[in-house]
């Protein structure tokens, strides 16, 4: 890798899953409506889809369907929608090892309008407070097998105490990195990859201008850090120097889900130890393909599939974009 690479740790006896992703699962019930409704109205749906969904065990599947050995740590409820969690993880080969049933909880849910031109979503969403993963709840042996740990950012304090116990263990720890919790800037710190929303760097550093936000979070401490910016692609900050990456036009069916899927390509281009530009063309490939079909995981494509639309397919116009690949700017 180029300069900045990470150091990830090999497979080993004592180290057997190449990832560990932590955080939300969600019972995702779709609806493909053919536009927005009016607030009040009524609209009928061209069809309804439920499916797993959720952030950490979306990149989870996303591994896995790459091929790499991954187990997931979260929490669900021991109603109808918990019992289907470990079930649709494993469909998709994905072990379930820390997966924590709270008794008497409900699951989180998600209803999910996704609008049949361009595949654009609004989603509302409930899960019990007792529907909640603590540090209690954490298997130190399951994390420290990983290379490497990512996390969604949500149930911070589990999470924080994790990403201590992965890095204590030599292990690379990586933030899909949304909304700000009181722990988040603690957590940030213990991070070495760090990809934000559009604006979370924004509302964390509390500063305007996208890249001073992104330049002060690295200050936290990560040695990657980055944003995601829908279908105009990615940016990432490496050691002082910017890469952009303007995405990749597809047909957009549903668009829920791409934001977890480009994490968990990008674990797996960390994991191979891709170029950063080679990361980030690549994630983007997945999260893109990943739309052209209903549901967070219901597009998860191959990497082969994947390298073929970074060949073939048209690039989306951008003034940083040249020869095919991203470039520093």
């Amino acid at each position: 890798m180029a300069s900045g690479a990470l150091s990830v740790p090999g497979r080993s006896q004592t180290r057997p899953w190449d990832a560990l992703c932590l955080g939300l699962n969600a019972t995702d019930h779709l609806c493909l409506i053919p536009q927005r409704p009016a607030w009040g109205g009524k609209l009928r749906m061209s069809r309804l889809a439920t499916m797993g969904g959720g952030q950490a065990a979306t990149a989870a599947c996303c591994l896995a369907r790459l091929g790499h050995c991954v187990a997931y740590a979260g929490v669900c409820g021991d109603d109808d929608a918990g019992r289907q969690a470990a079930p649709w993880l494993r469909e998709l080969g994905v072990e379930p090892r820390g997966l924590k049933v709270k008794p008497g909880t409900q699951s989180q849910q998600a209803f999910i309008m996704v609008e049949q031109e361009g595949g654009e979503r609004t989603i509302v969403w409930s899960r019990d407070e007792a529907c909640h993963l603590g540090p209690e709840d954490l298997d130190p042996g399951l994390i420290a097998g990983c290379r490497v740990l990512h996390l969604d950012g949500h149930f911070w304090q589990a999470s924080l105490k994790a990403a201590e116990l992965a890095r204590a263990a030599g292990a690379i720890v990586s933030l899909d990195a949304e909304r700000v919790f009181e722990g988040t800037a603690q957590l940030v710190s213990r991070c070495q990859v760090v990809v934000g929303c559009q604006d979370f760097a924004q509302r964390l550093m509390g500063i305007e201008e996208p890249r001073r936000a992104l330049l002060a979070l690295a200050g936290l401490g990560p040695a990657w850090v980055g944003r995601t910016l829908g279908p105009q692609g990615a940016e990432l900050l490496v050691k002082g120097q910017y890469y952009r990456h303007p995405g990749f036009a597809v047909q957009a069916v549903d668009t829920t889900g791409a934001g977890d899927v480009f994490h968990g390509a990008f674990c797996y281009a960390v994991l191979q130890r891709m170029s950063i530009s080679e990361a980030l063309d690549f994630s983007n490939a997945m999260a893109a393909l990943n739309c052209t079909a209903l549901g967070a995981r219901g597009g998860i494509r191959s990497f082969e599939e994947a390298h073929m639309l970074m060949r073939r397919a048209e690039r989306r116009s951008h003034p940083d974009f040249a020869a095919g690949a991203a470039r520093m700017i």
